[in-house]
């Protein structure tokens, strides 16, 4: 410690006259505290020696005529700066980790998405090549696997907001159709994907919104298209939810190794409250909306209360059947325990895997994948997959409210006889 009040003393005395002395006296103090505390783990040792530092500092500056707050300041910023050096050090090598797998996770996706599209184009390409009586069959199988990974192919807004056009061009049962489309999307992206509480959240936004962006423009019937999106968006959230409820409660626990007890307790977690932040997610939906749509919404918000119950029973079972089975898992926990611990491990090993593997491809690839999102010739490809989508959507629709009132009529005539 004598040493370092030498060199700390020595360099007050050249540089008294200094310009930048307060500044000098942090970036001094923080270089010989740093070292002096470096090899130091203990935090009680790190805490003994920064009082031992500081108050051999303050002697120096007392020594020198320096005793002012400002310089015992300095002081004190360089002994914080030398405390948190390492912990931050360390933080911003994980920021820029975190931003690193983040920018490998992007690509990765922009990869499935574009081998996805190829693939899909491939099939339609060679539906003309197979059986003519196979073949609508074959492009309506098609559709129907697109919509259930619209998702992933990005173009769940222009799927829904063409859907939507779609049932406004039939001009029938506008409501009610669009009530069913939209439980439909917001069920089977759900359900296609992990299952969390932001992915519900921003499926619901991206739906809804497309909603209200029509509904903007087509003031004769924007209540239909709201009510009807907006109901049949709960419905699918509640339905969603109740599936992934049926699916844990009978799952066998060898099925669902899968799944980390703290994978369960968060998901357990984000399910509370999830129908206010359905409304909460209404509120800023109609907020930024310019038409229409910012005063019908808050109408409905206001009628809201009562309809999302049925979200919030749904949430409250799935968050019991959640608690049974964190509780099974502890009570294996003997046996499934170094199950998990390998899992969590292999999830992290492959993330770095990915990371270094498609880190080296990125810079040269990423541009490409971006402009499949949106560009020039892609565009229009992808309005016209939103089209054929939209327009199956609002088939599907139909066909299950013409089996629905074909079902009704046929009872009632049951009961005429």
């Amino acid at each position: 410690m004598e040493s370092t009040y030498t060199i700390f003393l020595a360099t007050l005395k050249e540089n008294k006259e200094h310009a930048d002395l307060y500044k000098l006296i942090s970036e001094l103090t923080f270089e010989l505290s740093r070292k002096k505390i470096q090899r130091l783990k203990d935090e009680v040792n790190i805490n003994n020696r920064i009082g031992e530092l500081f108050e051999l500092y303050c002697k120096a500056l007392h020594d020198e005529g320096l005793k002012t707050s400002r310089a015992i300041s300095s002081v004190i910023d360089g002994l914080l700066k030398a405390t948190t050096h390492e912990k931050e050090a360390f933080l911003y090598k994980s920021i820029y980790e975190k931003e690193q797998l983040e920018k490998s996770i992007y690509t990765q996706k922009q990869q499935i998405r574009a081998t996805l599209a190829d693939t899909f184009n491939t099939i339609e390409t060679h539906i003309v090549s197979i059986q003519p009586e196979t073949q609508q069959n074959a492009l309506t199988a098609v559709h129907d696997t697109k919509l259930r990974g619209i998702e992933m192919l990005g173009i769940l807004k222009e799927t829904t907001a063409e859907a939507l056009l779609t049932t406004l061009e039939k001009g029938s049962d506008i409501a009610d159709t669009i009530h069913e489309i939209t439980k439909n999307l917001t069920f089977q992206t759900i359900h296609e994907g992990d299952f969390t509480k932001q992915r519900m959240i921003n499926i619901s936004s991206t739906i809804i919104g497309a909603s209200i962006e029509i509904a903007d423009e087509d003031l004769g019937h924007a209540k239909d298209i709201l009510d009807g999106s907006i109901n049949g968006v709960r419905e699918g959230i509640t339905k969603a939810i109740e599936k992934f409820k049926n699916d844990l409660k009978y799952a066998p626990t060898d099925a669902m190794e899968g799944l980390l007890e703290t994978d369960l307790s968060e998901l357990r977690k984000d399910l509370v409250r999830i129908d206010e932040q359905f409304i909460t997610l209404l509120e800023v939906l109609a907020s930024q909306s310019e038409g229409i749509s910012a005063s019908l919404v808050k109408e409905m918000i206001k009628e809201m209360t009562s309809s999302t119950v049925k979200i919030k029973r749904a949430a409250n079972d799935a968050k019991e059947v959640i608690g049974e089975r964190i509780e099974q898992l502890k009570a294996e926990a003997s046996v499934f325990e170094k199950t998990f611990k390998d899992k969590a491990e292999k999830k992290l090993e492959s993330l770095k895997k990915d990371v270094n593997e498609f880190e080296k491809k990125a810079s040269a690839k990423v541009e490409s994948f971006k402009q499949f999102e949106f560009e020039n010739d892609t565009a229009k490809q992808v309005a016209q997959e939103a089209k054929k989508l939209g327009f199956r959507a609002w088939e599907v629709a139909k066909n299950m409210m013409d089996g629905a009132v074909k079902g009704a009529k046929e009872a009632m005539k049951k009961e005429d006889k």
